[in-house]
């Protein structure tokens, strides 16, 4: 029988699968760090450029070619706003939403985004949505909608290269959602 961490596809989307859980999750920090200060109404934002650090060693997979690590990868993020350079046509806002958070890392062949935000509705819709607008880009639903019991949509495209996922937290009749993306670098836009 064969080990399936031991093929080189799989490794890899499992790799990108753990850094976009990291994204996902350093999206949700961030939120969890703005939402307890009472502001004035007004948007505020905060951009960070930092070194990308990788989630584990055991998460980590060689690079698929000698130029796949070039260069210095780098994370950025915002708070209440888009995040200069997130890619908006891959990963669009639903209509009515409220950003609550967004980040970008770049590193290699592949960049994750992440998006953190609310809306007044419900998570079923909301997956719904993005599942609308991911099959329309070409991305595969996988099975599943849900991960002991939160409501999550995992899709791929381009053979496991890119994945984007999607969970929901219904609170009330506000549902947060954040939605994690690794692209190629021709998709991120």
């Amino acid at each position: 029988m064969t080990n399936s961490t031991s093929r080189p596809g799989l490794r890899a989307a499992l790799t990108r699968r753990g850094l976009m859980a990291a994204s996902a999750s350093a999206a949700v920090v961030l939120l969890a760090a703005c939402s307890g200060t009472p502001g004035d109404g007004a948007s505020t934002a905060a951009t960070t450029t930092a070194p990308a650090t990788a989630v584990s060693s055991a998460s980590a997979a060689p690079s698929a070619s000698p130029t796949a690590g070039t260069g210095t990868p780098t994370a950025e993020s915002a708070i209440k706003e888009l995040v200069a350079g997130f890619p908006a046509t891959a990963v669009p806002l639903m209509k009515g939403a409220e950003i609550q958070a967004t980040s970008i890392a770049h590193a290699g062949p592949v960049s994750t985004a992440s998006m953190t935000a609310t809306i007044t509705d419900t998570s079923a819709n909301v997956l719904a949505h993005y599942t609308k607008v991911f099959t329309d880009q070409g991305f595969a639903a996988q099975p599943g909608d849900s991960v002991d019991g939160v409501p999550l949509k995992t899709f791929v495209r381009t053979g496991g290269q890119e994945i984007a996922t999607v969970s929901v937290v219904q609170t009330g009749s506000t549902a947060t959602f954040t939605i994690g993306a690794t692209l190629l670098q021709a998709s991120f836009k």
